[in-house]
């Protein structure tokens, strides 16, 4: 009998002890995230050139709730309105609930997205919240009306070295710029071979972030394009042989520079579309290609090509700007001749991607 007692006894104990270790137990459960709420401080804004130093507009939200004390990081994603955030610009906020932006980040970035310099549109903004790699969540849309102007582009300006002396400011025929205001640079530059040795010494300066961009291998040529790895802060681009003038396109994310030496040609019905018969040459006190005694006829046409094909080639669009009319978009139209005469056409590369023009005098 005792022994059953004590068995008894046993069992109440443990039964005791596990009944106290449940109610003991703390639990985690991750519920269903309370997403953030975002609010647009103004929801419309004309930016200018006068504010773009300014702090014009403040981005916020409320913080996830994920039903304990969590780690949450955010990311602003900011697209034009009907992308469905395709292709977003993606600022990193960290664990901030706000975001402050200036006139020019703002115009910038209202620009990159798509929004035509001068011109109102909307963008889309949408909070990403990532409590891990594998646990992301997303804000409701709210919409922002933007009216831009039109800045200079961002550009990688030439910072000459050794022998090659360079302008210290942004100047024209020294600078790559980015249109679309993205990673992606374009412009023509003239090397002069200033240290007699086979190439010119330089640098490529951010004028958004002052990011120097230096020397990272020697020019590998594939397919008539020479190849250049870049190195952030590091010495000396090399483009050697010289090749005096040409174009050259880099790409801050890749870190890659290429560029082609060219030669410039007028192409149309007056020279029976000969893509050799009327060159143009590099004027350095001015920065210009220009083709002197060119006999024009009013009601024909012309365009601007390159060593001898059509690759890389020059039109205008439908209201008359100059454009890009090569491999692979064969974009543009033939540019109209106005008046008949013999005349000098000049073709100005200086100012960077997007800024090319051309004038008949």
């Amino acid at each position: 009998m005792k022994n059953i007692f004590f068995k008894l006894f046993v069992i109440a104990i443990a039964y005791s002890t596990l009944t106290a270790c449940k109610k003991d137990e703390v639990k985690t459960v991750m519920r269903t995230a309370t997403l953030p709420a975002v609010t647009l401080s103004p929801s419309s804004i004309v930016l200018t050139d006068a504010s773009s130093s300014d702090s014009v507009q403040t981005i916020s939200w409320t913080k996830s709730d994920y039903g304990f004390n969590a780690a949450v990081t955010y990311t602003v994603m900011v697209a034009k309105s009907g992308t469905d955030f395709a292709g977003a610009q993606q600022i990193s906020v960290g664990s901030n609930s706000s975001l402050k932006l200036t006139g020019n980040y703002l115009n910038n970035l209202a620009i990159g997205a798509g929004i035509t310099p001068g011109t109102a549109g909307d963008l889309d903004i949408k909070i990403k919240s990532s409590l891990s790699d594998s646990v992301v969540d997303y804000s409701d849309v709210s919409k922002l009306t933007v009216t831009t102007y039109q800045s200079l582009f961002p550009a990688l300006t030439v910072l000459g070295g050794n022998s090659w002396v360079t302008p210290g400011t942004r100047t024209n025929g020294f600078v790559l710029t980015s249109p679309n205001y993205n990673s992606q640079y374009e412009g023509y530059l003239n090397l002069p071979n200033a240290d007699g040795y086979g190439g010119d010494a330089f640098k490529l300066v951010s004028s958004t972030t002052a990011t120097v961009y230096g020397w990272g291998t020697n020019p590998v040529l594939v397919n008539g394009v020479y190849s250049v790895d870049l190195v952030v802060g590091s010495g000396n681009i090399w483009l050697t042989p010289a090749p005096n003038f040409i174009k050259v396109d880099v790409d801050i994310s890749t870190l890659k520079l290429n560029y082609v030496p060219v030669q410039f040609f007028i192409s149309g019905d007056d020279n029976s579309w000969s893509t050799s018969a009327t060159p143009m040459t590099f004027d350095p006190a001015t920065n210009t290609l220009r083709a002197t005694n060119v006999s024009l006829t009013a009601g024909k046409k012309f365009v601007f090509t390159v060593n001898g094909g059509y690759d890389i080639s020059y039109k205008v669009d439908n209201d008359g700007k100059l454009i890009f009319a090569g491999a692979p978009t064969w974009n543009g139209n033939n540019i109209n001749i106005q008046n008949t005469g013999v005349f000098t056409v000049i073709l100005d590369l200086s100012g960077g991607d997007g800024m090319y023009t051309y004038k008949i005098q």
